[in-house]
């Protein structure tokens, strides 16, 4: 499947569905966020959500302190909808991106894919 194909995908599910609606939903990014800290996490570091999409994890990173946030996605959509509900948050840096092709412009301390956070 080509990157097109992907984006195309993605924009569809998040312009089809409520965020709550998808299966991957969570309210809360408890434990994310207690595995983050664990690994040694702290305000001051960076950490990027790869495929974040509409996740909470950015407003809980933001509400914790966290100077340094990005969240990369594939959807524009996505992104739009997580964006819409931190609009003071200038410490957020919103990347549409096909994480396979991506190529970061900086190091990043903490990368976070809640695919492999899985219990």
């Amino acid at each position: 499947m080509s990157t097109s194909d992907r984006q195309a995908h993605w924009q569809t599910v998040y312009t089809t569905k409520a965020e709550t609606e998808v299966s991957w939903y969570e309210d809360a990014p408890d434990l994310s966020m207690v595995l983050l800290r664990q690994a040694g996490l702290t305000s001051d570091m960076s950490v990027i959500d790869i495929g974040g999409g509409t996740s909470r994890l950015v407003d809980a990173l933001v509400a914790s302190g966290q100077a340094h946030v990005s969240v990369l996605d594939l959807s524009a959509a996505a992104l739009e909808t997580a964006k819409a509900r931190l609009p003071g948050a200038k410490q957020v840096q919103w990347i549409i991106a096909d994480v396979t092709a991506w190529m970061p412009a900086r190091q990043y301390d903490f990368w976070h894919d809640r695919a492999t956070f899985t219990s």
